[in-house]
């Protein structure tokens, strides 16, 4: 038995949706396992983005997430001596494009199907563990549906989400060289935050979800500001306004840190998708940065048996 799954890349809260917005982006990871009963040693094969930094054993996350399944199944005859697990990794480690979100979903995905797709085919349980592995559902939850999210831990087991109208739009992403995990980009954030700060950012959520609902991006510029957490993880991303407002300059109708950064991203037309992408890099690059960027269209499809 050989199984194959695509997880899309994500990129989480779009600004001022802290923990809450999220969309799946056409950057993918694929991960494989293959069942081999006879088996007495597994073996991790991994390709791709930093296949040098990721464990391969028990502490790989996608084994992880594949063991806390089998576990919620009740499904015990599956260890390591019987499984090779392949994982090609397109989505960058550490750059606030969901890399660990996809690594779970990717595992649980594949637990899934080795157990008989035992979880719902709407995939809302999928989406349920998955949160529950995570911590919040902002990544993970575009990881499994695809498109635009909003969600929330909802009422005892259940996560609420909400789906959003796919924007026509491009996502320019622009992950710099360095690396800011999202621990510590977490550790950044203060403890509590101001009423006004919390207004503003409420204001900015409701302008975000009409831009969207209506399609007018005119709004995006104004409803991705945000001051409850963009505020405190830009003073460790050099520029990171400065290239905001050249990716904006240069045709992109908002901007905003993806995840928990360092990544950048800018939502905009086909047309100005290059000029935009060009605009960010170049800005960065002035602050003596290397940087890969991306140019990528919204995935629809969520996590994927391919």
């Amino acid at each position: 038995m050989k199984i194959k799954i695509r997880v899309p890349s994500t990129t989480a809260n779009l600004g001022p949706g802290f923990d809450v917005f999220g969309a799946a982006l056409s950057l993918y990871n694929e991960f494989e396992v293959e069942y081999v009963p006879n088996a007495r040693k597994t073996s991790f094969i991994l390709t791709g983005e930093g296949k040098k930094l990721l464990p391969r054993g028990v502490e790989n996350l996608v084994w992880q997430s594949m063991l806390k399944t089998f576990k919620v199944l009740g499904e015990d005859k599956y260890n390591l001596e019987n499984l090779n697990i392949r994982i090609n990794l397109g989505i960058p480690l550490n750059g606030g494009l969901g890399s660990s979100a996809s690594a779970i979903v990717g595992g649980i995905a594949l637990a899934n199907v080795l157990c008989g797709k035992e979880l719902d085919r709407s995939k809302s349980q999928i989406a349920d563990l998955a949160i529950k592995i995570e911590g919040h559902p902002d990544n993970v939850v575009p990881a499994v549906f695809g498109g635009l999210c909003t969600c929330s831990d909802g009422d005892g087991d259940h996560a609420t989400v909400l789906h959003l109208p796919i924007p026509k739009l491009k996502a320019v992403l622009c992950v710099p060289s360095f690396e800011l995990r999202t621990k510590h980009s977490r550790q950044i954030l203060p403890k509590s935050v101001a009423l006004k700060d919390v207004v503003f950012n409420i204001s900015r959520v409701a302008m975000l979800t009409v831009a969207f609902c209506r399609g007018d991006y005119s709004l995006l510029k104004q409803g991705m500001q945000d001051k409850v957490h963009q505020l405190y993880r830009g003073k460790v991303i050099p520029a990171m306004n400065e290239v905001f407002e050249a990716g904006i300059s240069a045709g992109a109708y908002g901007a905003f840190l993806s995840g928990s950064g360092p990544a950048l991203a800018a939502f905009c037309n086909g047309k100005d998708a290059l000029n935009v992408q060009k605009a960010m890099v170049e800005r960065w690059k002035k602050e003596s940065i290397l940087v890969k960027s991306h140019v990528l269209d919204f995935d629809t499809k969520g996590v994927l048996e391919i």
